[in-house]
C-alpha cells in the first residue's frame, strides 16, 4: 500500500508514452514530466528480486529493444490502485489498465484493453488468461489505506486477524499478545509501516540484509542501517545493497575455491618433489656405471642384458643393466647421458621445490586473510594478485573443472582423463592427436585416457605406458581389482562413427597391459 500511495503521487495524471524491454525480465515504462523527460518506472519481474523503481534519467537503448503494447500508447494515467488482500497493482489508463502481478514464478505484467482482451508481458499458459479474467471480476481495488485500517478495526479476535490475507506472522509477532490490545497495537504498527521511516542495511553479525520499519528493529542487534522516508528510495537502496553483497559473496567464494584447489595441487607437487629430493641424485651412480662399462668395453657385446662388475678393493659385485638392442658404446653413452640428465633433473627439482614452497606459503596467507571481514577493494586486490578476472561469471568459469582431468608423470608426460561419456568423445575425437597413445580398461566401462606424444621420434618408456594404464584402470569399474587388463593403441587406430553410443569407439591394433588400478606416486594432478 505504501508503494502504491507513492506511485499515485508520481504517476497520477501523467502520460504513459511507451512500454518496452531491453533487459531480461525488466519492463521499462516511459512516463516523463516537463522537467524530467527521461523519467521511467522500471519493473523487475525476476521472482527472486521483484521490485519497481523510478529513474528520473533513464535512456532507452539503441538496439535490442522490444516494444510492448506499442499500438496502445501513449495514454494518460488516471489512477494507481492495489487489489484488496492481493498483490496486484493496477495502473488505470484512459483506454485500459496495466496490471502488475507479484506472484513468485507467476510474476508478470498484463495489459487489459477496454474490450477485455489481455496481453501478457511474460508468456503464460493458454488457459491462464481466462482464469485471470475471472479473478479480476471478483477483485476489489483500493487507492488508500483506509480500507485496510477499517477492516482491522472491525476484528474482535486474534484468530480472525490471522485469517486476513495481508497480515503476516511477523506483524502478529511484533504486536501485543494480549487480545484486548492486539488490534490497537497492530493499527499503530501498520500506520508506522505506511508512514514511518524505513531502515535499510545489514546485520553485521549474520550478514543478513535488513528492510523493515524503524520501529521493528531490534536494538540489541549489531546492525548498520540507513533511514528513508520514501519506499521507492528505500527499495532501490535495498537491491543496490543486495547486488553488492551478492557480488561480494560470489567473489569471495570464488577466490576461496580457487585458493583451495591451488593449495591442494601445489601441496601434492611439493610432497612428490620432497620425496624425489630426499631419495637423492643418481648422477654419481650412473657416471660410475658408465666408467665401469668403459673400462670393460672389450667384454661387452650387443645382445647382453646386464654386465657384472667386481670392485677390487672390496670384492663387491654389482650388476649393471644393459639394453640388448644397443651396442657397447651406445650403452656406455646412455649411462653418461643419464648421469647428466639426472643432475639437471635433480637440480631442477630443488629449484622447483623452493619456488613452489614460496608460492604455497603465499596462498596460505591469502586464504587466512579471506577469513577476515574484507572490503570489496581488498577482495579485488587479492583477485588481481591471483590474476583472476573480477567478473563473477568469468571467475566462476576459471575455477570450473576442466573438460578432462590432467595429470603429469615425472614432470614430463602429460596424461588426459575423460570425465564422462561426452568428455570421452571430445577427448578422443577432438583433442587427441593421431600419434598420441589411447588407453581404456578392457571389457568394462571407464574413462578414455590420452597420453600426449610430443616427439614422435622419441619412444615412450614401457614404465610410463604401465603407469598410464594404471590410471585407466583406476578410472574404470575395475578400480577395486588387484590387477586389471587395459587396452592401449595409437589414437589413429581408434574410430568413432554414427552407430556408436556416447563414449563408445572401435579399436584396432590394440595391445593389452595387466596393471594395478592406481594413481602412481610420481603422477601429479594438474587440473588448473
Amino acid at each position: 500500500m505504501r508503494s502504491v500511495i507513492e506511485l499515485q503521487t508520481i504517476l497520477n495524471n501523467q502520460q504513459l508514452i511507451e512500454c518496452y524491454t531491453q533487459e531480461e525480465d525488466k519492463l521499462f515504462i516511459h512516463c516523463p514530466t516537463k522537467t524530467e523527460i527521461n523519467r521511467h518506472l522500471i519493473i523487475t519481474l525476476n521472482p527472486q528480486e521483484f521490485h519497481y523503481e523510478i529513474k528520473n534519467d533513464h535512456h532507452k537503448a539503441k538496439k535490442n529493444v522490444y516494444n510492448f503494447y506499442a499500438q496502445h500508447f501513449p495514454q494518460k494515467i488516471i489512477s494507481v490502485k492495489i487489489a484488496f488482500g492481493e498483490r496486484i497493482i493496477a495502473i488505470n489508463l484512459e483506454h485500459g489498465t496495466l496490471f502488475i502481478l507479484i506472484r513468485g514464478n507467476k510474476t508478470n505484467c498484463i495489459y487489459k484493453k477496454m474490450d477485455e482482451q489481455l496481453l501478457a508481458f511474460k508468456k503464460v499458459e493458454n488457459d491462464w488468461i481466462e482464469k485471470f479474467k475471472a479473478e479480476l471480476a471478483n477483485t476489489v481495488f483500493v487507492d488508500k489505506e483506509h480500507s485496510i485500517i477499517e477492516t482491522i478495526g472491525n476484528i474482535d479476535t486474534i484468530d480472525k486477524l490471522k485469517s486476513l490475507p495481508f497480515i503476516s506472522k511477523e506483524l502478529i509477532q511484533n504486536v501485543s499478545s494480549d487480545a484486548y490490545f492486539v488490534v490497537s497495537s497492530l493499527l499503530k504498527l501498520i500506520n508506522e509501516i505506511i508512514y514511518g521511516k524505513i531502515a535499510v542495511g545489514i546485520n553485521n553479525s549474520t550478514e543478513e540484509l535488513i528492510f523493515k520499519p524503524l520501529t521493528m528493529l531490534n536494538e540489541n542487534e549489531n546492525i548498520n542501517v540507513e533511514l528513508f522516508d520514501s519506499y521507492l528510495d528505500a527499495i532501490s537502496k535495498y537491491f543496490l545493497l543486495k547486488n553488492k553483497t551478492y557480488k561480494r559473496k560470489i567473489s569471495t567464494d570464488g577466490v576461496k575455491k580457487y585458493l583451495e584447489r591451488e593449495i591442494e595441487r601445489i601441496s601434492n607437487k611439493l610432497n612428490i618433489l620432497k620425496a624425489r629430493i630426499e631419495h637423492g641424485s643418481k648422477e654419481k651412480l650412473y657416471r660410475e656405471y658408465g666408467n665401469h662399462l668403459l673400462i670393460n668395453i672389450k667384454q661387452l657385446r650387443k645382445g647382453m642384458k646386464d654386465f657384472t662388475v667386481k670392485i677390487p678393493a672390496t670384492e663387491e659385485l654389482f650388476i649393471i643393466k644393459l639394453n640388448p638392442k644397443l651396442s657397447a658404446q651406445l650403452n656406455i653413452d646412455n649411462y653418461f647421458d643419464k648421469s647428466r640428465a639426472e643432475k639437471i633433473e635433480y637440480d631442477k627439482s630443488i629449484s622447483m621445490h623452493d619456488e613452489l614452497k614460496l608460492k604455497y606459503e603465499k596462498l596460505i596467507q591469502l586464504r587466512d586473510k579471506l577469513l577476515q571481514d574484507l572490503t570489496n577493494e581488498e577482495i579485488s586486490s587479492i583477485q588481481k594478485e591471483l590474476k583472476l578476472n573480477p567478473s563473477a561469471s568469468k571467475m566462476n568459469d576459471q575455477i570450473e573443472k576442466l573438460p578432462y582431468r590432467h595429470y603429469i608423470i615425472q614432470n614430463k608426460y602429460h596424461v588426459f582423463v575423460g570425465r564422462n561419456s561426452k568428455s570421452n568423445d571430445l577427448l578422443t575425437t577432438k583433442y587427441a592427436k593421431q600419434n598420441d597413445y589411447w588407453f581404456h580398461a578392457r571389457s568394462t566401462s571407464g574413462s578414455h585416457i590420452i597420453l600426449r606424444v610430443e616427439n614422435t621420434k622419441e619412444s615412450i618408456p614401457r614404465a610410463i605406458l604401465n603407469k598410464v594404464a594404471s590410471i585407466a584402470a583406476f578410472y574404470s569399474k575395475s578400480k577395486t581389482s588387484k590387477l586389471a587388463p587395459v587396452t592401449y593403441t595409437l589414437k589413429k587406430y581408434v574410430v568413432k562413427n554414427k552407430r556408436h553410443e556416447p563414449g563408445q569407439v572401435s579399436v584396432t591394433k590394440e595391445k593389452v597391459l595387466l596393471v594395478p588400478p592406481e594413481i602412481p606416486l610420481d603422477c601429479i594432478l594438474h587440473d588448473q
